[in-house]
C-alpha cells in the first residue's frame, strides 16, 4: 500500500421497535418557514464523499446532513448511539461478530423502507471484499471527473478509496441476513477495536440500494431493482455486480441538479431540494425522517464562497448566518469588527515530526540518545506561533501521539507522558547527549513539502535550532515527497500530518506497531506493541483502553519516536441572534456535527 493511500485511509442483536397503542405522536421540531444560510469554502460536487472524486469537506458535510446511521460523535468526541435508526450488538468475541438491526419504520426520503439490503450494499461498497483482485482505481476511474474510463470494463470495482471505515475491510465473508431482512450479521476476520464505528456509523454515507439498482439496471421499479442488487451481491453475478459497483462509484457525482431526482434520496434529517453548480445547494427538512435527529430549521442554504473575506463580509451584512472561512490575520480582523460569535477549534489532522529509527539516510537515529538530542532542539512552541499566528493566535502544541486535544484522556495523557520535557528547546542538554554518544556533527535530512510555505517555515526553524546543538540539517524535499514516505535510506526525518477520523485506538497499531501497514519509520518497541494489542481487544472497556493508550503514549515519548507538533485549527463565526446551538467538533464534519439542533 502506497504512502498516499495510507494517508488517505488515515483522512452493531436484532431488535424490534414496539409501537404502543394510544401513544400521542410527538410534534415535529421543524419550524415552518425557518431559514438559514451557511458559507463554505469548497463547492458541492458529489453525494458520495467516500470515493476519490467525491472526497471533500463540503461533500462530506452535506452527506452527513442528509444521511443517518447507527452512531455519530458529539462535540466532546464521545460516541452517541442513534437507536431511532437501529441497534447493533456484538454477538461474539472470537471471532468478532456484530449484528446490526434497522428499526421498524425507518425510511428513505422517497418513502422506501431502509432494510438490511441497504446495509448489505454498504458492506459490499466499503469493504472492498468483492472487488476484483489487484485493481488500480486510478486505471478504471478518472480522478478528475469521477467517470469510469471504460464502461465496458466488466470487473467489479467499488471506489471507496476515501472511506475512513478501515475496520470494515476486515469483513471479507459475505454477511448473514435475517429472514425478515431487517438484520445483518458481520463477522470480522480479526479483532477490530473500533468495531462500534466500523460500519454504517459516523463515516458512512450509505446510498439506497433501490436507487443504485434503478440506475444500474435502467429500471423504474424500485422493489425489483433492489432485489437485483441483493442477488448481484449474494449470487455472484459478476456482470450485475460490476454494474452496481460502477453505478455506486460514479452516478452520485453532480455538476448541477440531476435530472433523476432519485439520486437525491436521503435517509437523514435533510434532503437536497435545489443545487446550482458553483453557487449554492439548498437543504430542506426531510418529511419522511422521524428519527432522533429531526431538523429544526426547515431550510438551510449552503453558499460556496472561496474568498474568506467575502464570507466575513456576507456575515456582516446578514447574507449568511454561519461562516467557516479559511483563516488568516485579515479575516480574523474583519470578523473581530462584527457583532458575531467567533469560536476556534481543531480539525482531525495533526502536524508531526517523525524520525526514521531504522533504515534512514544517515543512520544516526538508530541511537535513541541521538534521537532524544535532536528532539530536544525542536522549538515546538515557536513552530506553532510561526505556523499558526495568522490562523489561530492562541493555538498551542499537541502534547500526545495517541490523543487529540478534546479527546477523552488527552489531559490525563499529556500530564504524565513526558511531553513536558520537550516543551522548550534544551540546546545544552542536546549537546550533552551527543557528547555521551560520541557522535559528532550528525547529519539529518528532513523530508517535507517545500511548496508548502508553512512546512518550509517549520523546517527552517528546526534546522536553525538543531544546528546550534551540532546537527547538520538539510532538506530532502521533492515533488513526490508523499510517495517517498517510508522509502528506506531516503531521509532521516519527515514533516507531515496524519488525519484521524475518530478517537481511541483507531489505527494506532497500524502507525506505531512493529508490523503496522502505516509504520513509515521502522519503529519497533515490544512494550508499545503489547499495550496497543491489549488496547485493541474487543473485550476491553473504554476506561481501561484509555489507561493502556496513556502508557503507550508515554513509551513513545520515552523512545523518542518523534514529536507531535500541533492539531490543525479551524474557526467558525456565526450570528448568535439568528442561530443557536452552534458548536465545533474536532472530528469530521466539524460544525455540522449537530446540524439538526441548530435553531433560530
Amino acid at each position: 500500500m502506497s504512502a498516499t493511500r495510507i494517508m488517505a485511509t488515515l483522512a452493531m442483536a436484532a431488535a424490534t421497535a414496539i409501537a404502543l397503542a394510544g401513544c400521542v405522536p410527538q410534534a415535529s421540531p421543524t419550524i415552518e418557514g425557518s431559514e438559514l444560510t451557511v458559507a463554505v469554502t469548497e463547492p458541492y460536487t458529489s453525494g458520495n464523499p467516500v470515493t476519490a472524486f467525491g472526497a471533500g469537506e463540503t461533500n462530506t458535510s452535506i452527506a452527513y446532513a442528509t444521511g443517518t446511521g447507527f452512531t455519530y460523535f458529539n462535540s466532546d468526541s464521545e460516541l452517541v448511539r442513534d437507536e431511532s435508526f437501529g441497534r447493533f450488538e456484538k454477538v461474539s468475541d472470537d471471532p468478532l461478530a456484530v449484528t446490526y438491526t434497522v428499526a421498524d419504520g425507518v425510511r428513505w426520503s422517497d418513502g422506501s423502507a431502509v432494510d438490511a439490503v441497504d446495509l448489505l450494499l454498504e458492506w459490499a461498497a466499503t469493504s472492498g471484499a468483492l472487488n476484483a483482485d489487484d485493481v488500480d482505481l486510478s486505471s478504471v476511474i478518472d480522478p478528475e471527473t469521477g467517470a469510469p474510463l471504460d464502461r465496458s470494463d466488466a470487473r467489479v470495482v467499488f471506489d471507496a478509496s476515501a472511506s475512513d471505515d478501515a475496520g470494515i475491510s476486515s469483513v471479507t465473508e459475505l454477511p448473514q441476513m435475517s429472514d425478515d431482512r431487517m438484520s445483518l450479521t458481520l463477522v470480522f476476520d480479526e479483532p477490530t477495536p473500533d468495531w462500534q464505528t466500523a460500519f454504517f456509523g459516523p463515516g458512512s454515507f450509505a446510498k439506497p440500494a433501490h436507487v443504485v439498482g434503478m440506475m444500474a439496471f435502467a429500471s423504474d421499479d424500485a422493489i425489483t431493482a433492489k432485489e437485483r442488487v441483493y442477488s448481484a451481491i449474494t449470487g455472484g453475478d459478476e456482470d450485475d455486480l460490476a454494474a452496481v459497483a460502477r453505478t455506486w462509484s460514479t452516478v452520485f457525482n453532480f455538476d448541477g441538479m440531476p435530472a433523476s431526482k432519485e439520486l437525491l434520496v436521503s435517509s437523514g434529517p435533510y434532503m437536497i431540494s435545489e443545487f446550482v453548480a458553483n453557487q449554492y445547494v439548498t437543504l430542506r427538512a426531510n418529511e419522511n425522517y422521524s428519527g432522533m435527529r429531526e431538523a429544526t430549521f426547515q431550510e438551510i442554504r449552503v453558499r460556496f464562497m472561496s474568498d474568506p473575506l467575502a464570507q466575513a463580509q456576507a456575515l456582516l451584512v446578514g447574507a449568511v448566518q454561519i461562516a467557516v472561512p479559511s483563516m488568516d490575520s485579515d479575516v480574523r480582523d474583519a470578523l473581530a469588527t462584527m457583532d458575531a460569535t467567533i469560536r476556534d477549534g481543531y480539525t482531525d489532522s495533526f502536524e508531526h515530526l517523525d524520525l526514521q529509527v531504522a533504515q534512514s539516510k544517515s543512520g544516526v537515529f538508530d541511537d535513541v540518545l541521538v534521537r532524544q538530542a535532536f528532539l530536544k532542539t525542536v522549538p515546538r512552541a515557536e513552530i506553532v506561533r510561526t505556523a499558526l499566528v495568522d490562523v489561530q493566535p492562541r493555538a498551542s502544541t499537541r502534547d500526545s501521539f495517541l490523543f487529540a486535544p478534546g479527546d477523552p484522556g488527552y489531559t490525563g495523557a499529556r500530564s504524565v507522558n513526558g511531553s513536558a520535557d520537550y516543551a522548550d528547546p534544551d540546546i545544552a542538554g542536546a549537546k550533552e547527549l551527543l557528547a555521551e554518544t560520541g557522535v559528532s556533527k550528525p547529519s539529518v535530512c528532513i523530508l517535507f513539502d517545500a511548496d508548502d510555505s508553512m512546512r518550509a517555515a517549520e523546517y527552517a526553524l528546526i534546522a536553525e535550532s538543531a544546528g546550534s546543538a551540532g546537527f547538520v540539517v538539510s532538506g530532502c524535499s521533492s515533488e513526490d515527497w508523499q510517495e517517498t514516505l517510508g522509502t528506506p535510506e531516503a531521509y532521516d526525518a519527515a514533516l507531515f500530518s496524519w488525519q484521524s477520523a475518530r478517537p481511541g485506538v483507531g489505527v494506532a497499531s497500524a502507525v506505531f506497531g512493529t508490523d503496522g501497514y502505516a509504520n513509515l519509520n521502522y519503529f519497533s518497541d515490544a512494550t508499545v506493541d503489547s499495550l496497543l494489542a491489549d488496547a485493541s481487544s474487543v473485550a476491553v472497556e473504554s476506561d481501561e483502553q484509555i489507561e493502556l493508550l496513556k502508557e503507550a503514549d508515554a513509551t513513545l515519548w520515552a523512545s523518542a519516536y518523534g514529536m507531535p507538533l500541533f492539531q490543525h485549527p479551524t474557526t467558525i463565526a456565526f450570528d448568535q441572534d439568528e442561530v443557536e446551538n452552534v458548536s465545533l467538533s474536532s472530528l469530521s464534519p466539524g460544525v455540522w456535527w449537530n446540524v439538526w439542533e441548530w435553531k433560530p
